[in-house]
């Protein structure tokens, strides 16, 4: 068994080939007791172990990791930003998203610009299409052009658009219902004015957890995709309008009804990568519990062919003549044929129930509860709404 604490030790070794083939590891096991370790290395080790653990970081895909990777976004070596700018992509924090927004704008290397735009088609937020849009009208190389219409493609086919068209006219709609109140110049610094409070992620994070901590009470292993994306979306939103309030209260301002948009887009987007573990965990417990089921039939099938020969050919005959000792009775009758053994119970009953992972995936994101520690518990603040 792989010891973490170990391989965690192993990265203040003397010899780099040591703590790289511990940052390797730690990639590979993707254990969260690394994230801080992790950090530090690309903090202060080698270009090589530094691109290495960010790579890890990426892999592990935890939260903490956001602030350290943007930061590598402004970093002298090259080697770092494309680091960074591809492990992003990993995360589906409106964090990342406005970081890779900057460095698509600001970064002078076409490789790295490339490299943003599909980590942020891979994010799939429509809170990147206008930027990526306004690029793509700026005389740019070929392959930076190519990069930012695969990642309007992958926005639309992750927001289920038929095209990038639809996608457009989807973005451009939402723009336009504010434009009498909050015209298009206001909502670019009202947009800016959100991204710049200091504790606006680790609020939407705390939200978006204490929303979905229960949601294996609502799902089941009937759900499809299209149903349980609905189903989160209804309890998201069901205590939206009390958090935006809320966060009216930190910000002491009032929300123009484009910055309420804005903010649920973000606890929209921030939900994503629970919303695909969720995905994913759904489709697999379906394929089990086909598989099962085709099983059973099977098993049924063979019960029936066997009941059925019996009846056609009877019971064998056995000629008296020919028995001459007990040990020619027992030669002269049938052999049962081996039949598969039937599923025990309780595991086609785990199979057909999701609420143990759905309650694992959501302890995954637990930390997201505990790190805005001043920010009132939902029921503290919905008192305060009534």
């Amino acid at each position: 068994m792989v010891n973490i604490n170990k391989l965690i030790k192993q990265l203040s070794h003397d010899e780099k080939e040591k703590r790289e083939e511990a940052i390797l590891a730690l990639g590979d096991l993707r254990d969260e007791r690394a994230v801080e370790p992790l950090i530090k290395v690309v903090n202060q080790d080698t270009l090589e172990n530094r691109t290495y653990a960010i790579i890890a970081l990426a892999e592990i895909s935890d939260h903490r990791s956001i602030e350290t990777l943007i930061y590598c976004l402004m970093d002298n070596e090259v080697e770092i930003r494309l680091a960074a700018s591809r492990a992003l992509g990993k995360f589906a924090s409106p964090q990342a998203i406005s970081a890779l927004l900057v460095s698509l704008t600001k970064d002078p290397n076409v490789s790295i610009k490339s490299r943003v735009a599909l980590s942020l088609g891979a994010i799939g937020s429509e809170l990147a299409v206008e930027d990526l849009m306004a690029e793509s009208k700026l005389e740019h190389q070929a392959s930076l052009l190519y990069s930012i219409d695969a990642a309007l493609k992958m926005i639309a086919r992750t927001n289920g658009y038929e095209d990038v068209e639809a996608l457009l006219r989807s973005v451009q709609a939402k723009k336009t219902k504010h434009v009498d109140e909050t015209p298009a110049i206001v909502q670019l610094s009202e947009r800016e004015e959100l991204l710049e409070f200091p504790n606006l992620w680790p609020y939407i994070r705390k939200y978006v957890y204490e929303q979905l901590e229960g949601i294996q009470t609502v799902l089941s292993i009937e759900s499809d995709e299209v149903t349980a994306e609905k189903k989160i979306a209804e309890i998201l939103g069901e205590k939206f309008w009390r958090f935006a309030q809320f966060m009216e209260k930190k910000m002491s301002r009032k929300f123009s009804k484009y910055q309420t948009d804005l903010v649920w887009q973000m606890c929209w987007d921030t939900s994503k990568p629970i919303r695909s573990e969720i995905f994913n965990m759904i489709k697999d417990h379906k394929k089990e519990v086909e598989d099962i089921d085709r099983y059973r039939i099977w098993l049924e099938k063979v019960e029936e062919e066997k009941e059925s020969k019996e009846k056609i050919e009877g019971k064998p005959i056995i000629d008296i003549k020919e028995i001459k000792s007990f040990d020619d009775l027992k030669r002269s009758k049938p052999k049962p044929q081996p039949q598969p053994l039937p599923l025990p119970p309780s595991q086609v009953a785990e199979a057909r129930t999701i609420s143990g992972d759905l309650e694992s995936i959501m302890k995954k994101y637990s930390t997201w509860k505990k790190e805005a520690s001043d920010m009132d518990d939902l029921d503290e603040f919905d008192k305060d709404s009534e």
